[in-house]
């Protein structure tokens, strides 16, 4: 379990103990930014360049997908109690966004193979037109030493 925490949060790790605790700091959203700043003790300008940085936009990134993964069982059974509310508009946004993540879900895995199938085919493709390469040059080299051949003469005794 730690081995795949870390595995997950890879470029979290990375990062000084400030900027981690920063990226925490951020995640429930309840907090102002002149709040994270004084409980980081660090100047405003410190913290707009880290939240500007790509490896801290990252690191925040997996830590939130981290944190999300955790909370997504809970989201789905209230989800699903949703589906029974008094209210007709509730009942038809639960079932929409049901709907919506499982097409999303099955949509994503079909890309994902599409994109497998493509790679796998133009690896093939490459592969065929390396060797279709090979052979070309194979011949072009047999009708070169075909022609050197016919213009050595025979009789020609003075091999070096």
């Amino acid at each position: 379990m730690a081995k795949e925490k870390i595995r997950d949060l890879a470029t979290f790790y990375e990062l000084p103990l400030k900027q981690r605790k920063a990226i925490m700091l951020m995640f429930p959203g309840n907090l102002t930014q002149e709040k994270i700043i004084a409980d980081l003790q660090v100047a405003s300008s410190t913290f707009y360049n880290w939240k500007t940085h790509e490896q801290f936009r990252k690191a925040q990134q997996e830590y939130n997908h981290y944190m999300l993964i955790d909370l997504t069982p809970e989201a789905i059974v209230t989800m699903c109690k949703l589906l029974n509310a008094k209210s007709e508009m509730v009942r038809f946004n639960a079932a929409k966004d049901i709907l919506d993540r499982s097409m999303t879900v099955s949509t994503l895995e079909d890309a994902q193979q599409r994109k497998a199938n493509a790679d796998a085919a133009m690896a093939e493709a490459k592969l065929a037109d390396m060797q279709d390469n090979k052979d070309d040059q194979m011949d072009a080299l047999t009708d070169m030493m075909s022609k050197l051949a016919k213009n050595v003469p025979r009789g020609d005794k003075n091999d070096d």
